[in-house]
Order: C-alpha cells, then sequence, then structure tokens
C-alpha cells in the first residue's frame, strides 16, 4: 500500500529533518534525491522546499544541528571553572553522547571529510570551528597549569574525535545482519569507550610522557 502524503502537518520540518538524516548518512548526499526524503517523509516535495531552500541546504542544516550542539556545548565546557582534566572528560563525554542522540552524523562526516567537504560553507565550517577552538582552549588552559604536556593542537583533537567517528561507524557495520559473532563487531558500551577514549587522552597528554 503506498504511503499517505500530508500536505502540512505540525511536525511537517522534523519529518524531512528525520527523513534527510538517515537517507544522507546511509547513501551521501549525491545518492540521495528531493523525491526520495519526501517520500520517506511523507509530505509533498513542495513542503521540502517551503522549509529548506534546497537539497543542499537541507544537508548542512543537518550537518550543521550536530555541529552546533557541539560547538556550545563545548564552548560552555572551556568556559566552566572545572579543571582541565576534567573540562577534558566532559569534552569526551559529550561528544559520545550527542552522536548516540544522531547516529547519522559520524557517518556523513566521515564521507564528508574523505570526500574533502565538497559540501560544507563556510558557516558549516565555522560550527566545526568552535568546536575545535574550545577543545584548543582546553588544552592550553591544561598546558599552562602544567596538567598537560604541550600537543599540537590538531593531533590531538584527531586522536580523540577520529576513534570516536570510526566506533560509531564501525557500530552501524556491526547492526548489519550476520555479523555480530565477529570479533570486531563485539558490542561495547558507550561507558566503556568514554572511559577508554578519556584514558587514552589523558596518557597522551600526561606532562610526563616522552615525545
Amino acid at each position: 500500500m503506498p504511503k499517505t502524503r500530508i500536505a502540512n502537518r505540525p511536525d511537517t520540518r522534523e519529518a524531512i529533518f528525520q527523513a534527510a538524516s538517515v537517507a544522507f548518512s546511509s547513501r551521501g548526499f549525491d545518492g540521495v534525491s528531493v523525491d526520495d526524503i519526501a517520500a520517506q517523509a511523507q509530505v509533498n516535495k513542495a513542503m521540502i522546499y517551503y522549509h529548506f531552500a534546497d537539497k543542499l541546504a537541507l544537508y548542512r542544516a543537518v550537518v550543521g544541528d550536530m555541529l552546533g550542539t557541539l560547538g556550545a556545548t563545548a564552548t560552555e565546557i572551556a568556559a566552566s571553572p572545572a579543571t582541565p582534566a576534567d573540562k577534558l572528560n566532559r569534552f569526551i563525554e559529550n561528544f559520545v553522547h550527542n552522536a548516540a542522540r544522531r547516529p547519522w552524523f559520524p557517518t556523513m562526516m566521515l564521507r564528508e571529510i574523505a570526500e574533502g567537504a565538497p559540501h560544507l560553507d563556510l558557516a558549516t565550517l565555522e560550527l566545526m570551528r568552535a568546536v575545535f577552538l574550545a577543545f584548543g582552549r582546553i588544552l592550553a588552559e591544561g598546558a599552562a597549569a602544567g596538567s598537560f604536556r604541550r600537543v599540537h593542537p590538531v593531533l590531538a583533537y584527531t586522536s580523540i574525535v577520529g576513534p570516536l567517528l570510526m566506533n560509531a561507524a564501525r557500530e552501524r557495520m556491526a547492526a548489519q545482519p550476520g555479523r555480530s559473532e565477529l570479533p570486531m563487531f563485539a558490542e561495547i558500551s558507550h561507558a566503556d569507550l568514554i572511559a577508554h577514549i578519556q584514558l587514552t587522552a589523558h596518557r597522551m597528554l600526561n606532562p610526563d610522557a616522552v615525545g
């Protein structure tokens, strides 16, 4: 039975956003059409153009939703009176929890990075910059206090965020049928993931480490 299309219900924008998030994450920007998104959201295609200028604007809205949330929270964490070590722990925990609430984001971000970020405009990249600057502020504060050794912020950032994105992609691979028995797809709780990345980060930043 074909899906019934609803012209303009109160949750139309959210339905479009959710449908686009899943579609872009699964098939990439070029593999998804506006018709695909409209069918999945059960809306008339015109409603997509009513809420978003075009497919690219919709794509950027999906990516920007995660980056904007991460940037705002990371900035708040960096400005808090907590110790640099606690701020770093909270930064990692916040990233994992937000990625769990937006399971489409890691896959989208990995694909976008691999392709050279061709679909991200300056406004979206500014949201990414806010996340990185907050992280850098935490590192600088820790180095100034003597609790962190000085590490290039780009190397430190990719050493922490990279594994988090990769594990999210691993979880997605593990969810496919017939893979649960493969060792690399073993279930790992987010609590264990957070603890592991926090431990790895603190070892990397240990002021007594040789490097």
